[in-house]
């Protein structure tokens, strides 16, 4: 009788475990859950490393720590069902080291410090009330799978100036570069999807390959509340031949024989309210770059950098 007994309770742990997991064979819908007027806040902490190479040769470490708030508000539902966000960051606090020198930066109330070397300094002029994130929210157009379709930017008169400098770059074409995080359809615990796609937001001088992988670990539930593990990677690969830059008459050309990045990625989604509750990103980031022509001479600068941010939902 007593092995019976057990053999009734492990039953009954098995199945109680099992109500509040899914089964690999269960179809799981991701998206995004937007209602106009909605707010979203988020807490967003970085670190990272690495170094900078200056055209002498010289090599300098690099150093980034941080914090900030990102206050995220649903502006509109268009009719096509993606919705227009604007961001804003409340508050910052970021440190930066190059060598021996250091920088940091901290934004609150609307108000900017700027420390040099762990003295306060007055901040650079601007007005904060036109800055993108800080004064002016950054409006982004995002699909309920999560794919970036826009880039609103406050003054894009501004970077018509880019194409002036750099005829064979022009300003950017931000609309349909993300990726989406989602499939167009349901998706089992286990199961991958993949994109790669070749892009050209700086002009067709500069294309941009990009390459994505993701896979849903997992699926718990939980008093009707679902919450999904999705582990991935994304891959981003740009080169650039020589291309005018500076006055027409300056003979100054940029090339980028190697541009590269990786974010690696571990994010656990709410299906339920259509949320993204928390995520970590590990970015690694190669680029070389050279500049010829003008008085200098071929020049080439380069960063190896490595950086870890955690984004979580408050």
């Amino acid at each position: 009788m007593s092995r019976v007994a057990c053999f009734i309770a492990l039953a009954g742990l098995a199945l109680t475990a099992a109500g509040g997991a899914a089964s690999a064979q269960e179809q799981v819908d991701l998206a995004f859950q937007f209602t106009p007027g909605e707010v979203m806040d988020y807490d967003l902490t970085m670190s990272g490393s690495g170094e900078l190479r200056a055209p002498d040769g010289e090599l300098a470490a690099m150093g980034l720590q941080g914090s900030l708030r990102l206050k995220v508000t649903v502006a509109e539902v268009l009719p096509d069902g993606n919705a227009r966000l604007q961001v804003l960051v409340p508050n910052a606090d970021l440190r930066l080291t190059i060598g021996s020198q250091s920088a940091r930066l901290v934004y609150a109330n609307g108000r900017v410090r700027w420390y040099a070397d762990g003295r306060e300094q007055a901040p650079p002029e601007a007005d904060i009330n036109q800055v993108p994130l800080l004064g002016v929210p950054l409006e982004l157009v995002v699909s309920p799978r999560g794919q970036m379709l826009d880039v609103v930017l406050p003054d894009i008169a501004d970077l018509a100036g880019m194409e002036k400098m750099a005829p064979g770059l022009g300003a950017p074409q931000l609309k349909d570069l993300g990726d989406p995080l989602f499939p167009d359809h349901p998706v089992a615990v286990g199961e991958t999807w993949r994109r790669s796609i070749q892009v050209t937001p700086f002009g067709p001088t500069m294309p941009l390959t990009v390459t994505s992988s993701r896979t849903l670990d997992s699926y718990t539930e939980q008093g009707g509340i679902g919450l999904a593990r999705i582990s991935g990677y994304t891959d981003a690969r740009l080169r650039a031949s020589a291309m005018p830059v500076g006055p027409a008459d300056s003979g100054m050309a940029l090339s980028v024989p190697e541009m590269r990045e990786r974010i690696t990625s571990t994010e656990f989604f709410n299906p339920t309210a259509g949320r993204l509750v928390r995520a970590h990103y590990a970015l690694s980031f190669v680029t070389n770059m050279s500049f010829s022509g003008g008085n200098e001479g071929q020049q080439e600068v380069g960063v190896e950098a490595r950086l870890n941010a955690t984004i979580q939902a408050r």
